[in-house]
C-alpha cells in the first residue's frame, strides 16, 4: 500500500500578531514520520532513554512512502490562495494522511485526491483545533462526492476498523491505529513477553509493550502502561474537546488501558 503524507515543516517564524497562526508540526515530524522508518535511523523523541522498542519488529515502510509534502508552519488566519501551497498532481498512491496543516488548504485536499487516483484521506486530529466540524464536514462532503474514504480520529491512536476498506488495510499492513497488545503470562501472572500487535501511529505501542515485560497482571501493569504511554511522551492535546468531553491526551491513555484489559493472553505454563 502506498502512501503521501502531508505536513509541515517546523519553522523558527512566529506570528506577527493576532491575524496569523502557527501550526503544530510536532505529531508528523518527531512521532508519525519517524515511526515508519527504520528503527536503525530514527527514535521518536526518546532520546538518551531510547532502548530500541521497535528494533524487534523490523519496521521499515520508507518505500512504502512515495511522497512527503511538507508545508510551512506559520500562516494567516484565512488563506485566500490555498491551492497555492499544493502540487498540481500527488504521486500515485492508496490513502493520503493530511497531518496538522492549514484548514483552508486542507479542504482542497480531497479533490487532489481524487486526481491521483488515491482512494481515502486520513487527517488525524491530535487537538481539538486541528479540524473545525465545519471544515470536517465540508471534507466529508467533498470525500462523499468523490468516492474516497475518510476517517477523522481523534487522537491518531483511536483509528479503528471500519471506515472503508483502504484504511483497514492500512492499519493491517502498517499495524498501526488503536493499540493492541499480545502478552505471554507465566503460571504466577508475570508478563515474560508482550508484543505489540497494532501500535499506535506515534509508536508508542512498542514503548508501552517493552515496559510491561516483568510485570504481573493487573495493577503492576496498568500502572506501567499509564507511567510509559505518558512519558513517551504523549502529544495529545491537553484541552478539553467539547466533542469528546475530554482531552485527546486522556483519550490516548484510555486506549493504551484498554488495549491491555483486552490483550491476547498467551499462558506458557
Amino acid at each position: 500500500m502506498k502512501i503521501v503524507i502531508i505536513s509541515c515543516e517546523k519553522s523558527n517564524l512566529n506570528p506577527e500578531n493576532e491575524f496569523y497562526i502557527k501550526l503544530d508540526s510536532r505529531f508528523a515530524n518527531l512521532k508519525f514520520i519517524p515511526n515508519l522508518k527504520d528503527e536503525k535511523d530514527v527514535c521518536t523523541l526518546c532520546g538518551k532513554e531510547c532502548f530500541r522498542c521497535r528494533a524487534a519488529y523490523n519496521l521499515d515502510y520508507s518505500e512504502h512512502i512515495v511522497q512527503i509534502i511538507k508545508l510551512p508552519d506559520l500562516y494567516k488566519k484565512f488563506e485566500d490562495k490555498p491551492l497555492s501551497y499544493l502540487p498540481r498532481k500527488l504521486a500515485t498512491h492508496d490513502i493520503t494522511i493530511a497531518i496538522g496543516i492549514h484548514e483552508d488548504i486542507l479542504v482542497e485536499i480531497p479533490k487532489l485526491v481524487k486526481k491521483s487516483s488515491g482512494k481515502a484521506l486520513l487527517i488525524p486530529c491530535e487537538s481539538g483545533d486541528w479540524v473545525s466540524r465545519w471544515t470536517r464536514d465540508e471534507i466529508i462532503n467533498q470525500c462523499r462526492k468523490y468516492d474516497l474514504q475518510y476517517a477523522f480520529p481523534k487522537p491518531f491512536c483511536t483509528l479503528n476498523y471500519g471506515n472503508g476498506e483502504t484504511i483497514d488495510k492500512f492499519i493491517d499492513e502498517y499495524k498501526l491505529g488503536k493499540p493492541k497488545f499480545k502478552l505471554y503470562v507465566n503460571n504466577e501472572d508475570i508478563i515474560i513477553k508482550a508484543e505489540s500487535v497494532i501500535s499506535a501511529p506515534c509508536g508508542n505501542g512498542y514503548n508501552v509493550a517493552k515496559h510491561l515485560v516483568g510485570k504481573k497482571l493487573g495493577e503492576e501493569a496498568k500502572k506501567a502502561v499509564a507511567k510509559y504511554w505518558h512519558s513517551y511522551p504523549c502529544l495529545g492535546g491537553m484541552k478539553i474537546d467539547p466533542e469528546l468531553g475530554d482531552t485527546p491526551l486522556h483519550i490516548a491513555g484510555y486506549t493504551h488501558y484498554n488495549a491491555l484489559e483486552n490483550a491476547e493472553i498467551i499462558r506458557t505454563d
